[in-house]
């Protein structure tokens, strides 16, 4: 099945499989007023991004490509919460030179090179393999696993002829190895976990959204996963979800309120879901060149609260690690 139909839309809605393909050159995107746009003009509106995160006992990771249109922006952190020391870099290559970043769900590769960092994306046969390399260095290594784990896919128009594409996974099998600020040398294992988070579509022009991720063992033992957003694909369900073990459940919309400078509230229409989220280091970028710009805050925290799902089921959060990120893109 091709995300664009025979004419030129895409299907909507939530899904249970991925899409073989996802063929941008069917899709017709047309101005508010009912003219067409082709060529580079299309090009400039549609946006895409891979974005993993990586949660070690003791480290979290992440690691971005972003397509922009006008330019490709990549990023890697590593947050150590023990010490609270940080190895972060970031890049921006106008126009996207040098980079690559395939859609396609089933397979696909990517890359982002500007010197001294090279990121490399690779998807297929359900395995995700990334790799970072600083002066030809491996500064991360990783094999992901995809498989035993429900997708959460999501397609929903956006405002009067655009529309967004998500997939997401989490609580998902690592294997492999990263190096830390002092330059060990440190292994995933059986309590690791990784987070996918692959997107694209031609958004509003202005958008902005709240996102919260964590995946974490809790006490008894399950494997939980936690997606919530609130400002971005709405319009026809959402892409909240809860994954308990690889089963996804879905989750009411929910509300982001700020309390203080380093706490969040999160809860649910329902009130089934109810989170407070306390931050810690920020990777925080603003930049405004009047025709775009982008404000970006990307939280560590730390997650209580709990989820009620399935048959009265409860999840209980107990200052887990987690994401928290506030984004305003004009674009």
């Amino acid at each position: 099945m091709d995300l664009i139909q025979s004419n030129g839309q895409p299907r909507y809605g939530r899904f249970d499989q991925l899409p073989s393909s996802i063929d941008i050159h069917k899709y017709i995107y047309k101005t508010p007023y009912g003219d067409i746009v082709t060529g580079w003009r299309k090009r400039l509106k549609y946006k895409k991004f891979k974005f993993c995160s990586i949660q070690h006992e003791q480290y979290s990771m992440g690691v971005a490509i972003v397509d922009m249109g006008w330019a490709a922006h990549a990023f890697l952190y590593i947050y150590d919460h023990v010490t609270q020391q940080t190895s972060d870099w970031n890049a921006i290559q106008p126009f996207g030179r040098k980079t690559q970043l395939d859609e396609q769900p089933l397979f696909n590769q990517s890359f982002f090179t500007k010197s001294p960092f090279q990121i490399e994306i690779q998807h297929a046969h359900g395995v995700r393999y990334i790799r970072v390399t600083k002066y030809g260095e491996i500064k991360l290594s990783a094999r992901i696993f995809c498989a035993g784990t429900n997708p959460l896919i999501l397609c929903s128009p956006i405002g009067t002829n655009g529309w967004t594409y998500t997939q997401k996974l989490a609580t998902l099998t690592i294997e492999g190895f990263f190096v830390n600020k002092q330059q060990q040398v440190i292994q995933f294992n059986e309590q690791s976990f990784a987070a996918l988070d692959d997107t694209c579509g031609f958004l509003r022009p202005e958008t902005a959204w709240f996102w919260l991720s964590c995946n974490f063992w809790d006490a008894q033992h399950n494997r939980v996963g936690i997606n919530l957003v609130s400002g971005i694909n709405e319009s026809f369900g959402n892409e909240n979800g809860l994954w308990v073990n690889g089963v996804l459940y879905s989750v009411q919309d929910v509300l982001f309120e700020k309390l203080d400078d380093q706490r969040w509230s999160v809860r649910s229409l329902d009130e089934k879901l109810n989170l407070i989220v306390q931050t810690s280091w920020r990777r925080y970028e603003s930049m405004n060149l009047r025709l775009v710009g982008s404000q970006f805050s990307h939280w560590q925290a730390t997650i209580s609260g709990t989820i009620q799902h399935g048959e009265g089921q409860e999840i209980v959060c107990l200052n887990e690690y987690g994401l928290l990120e506030q984004h305003y893109a004009k674009w």
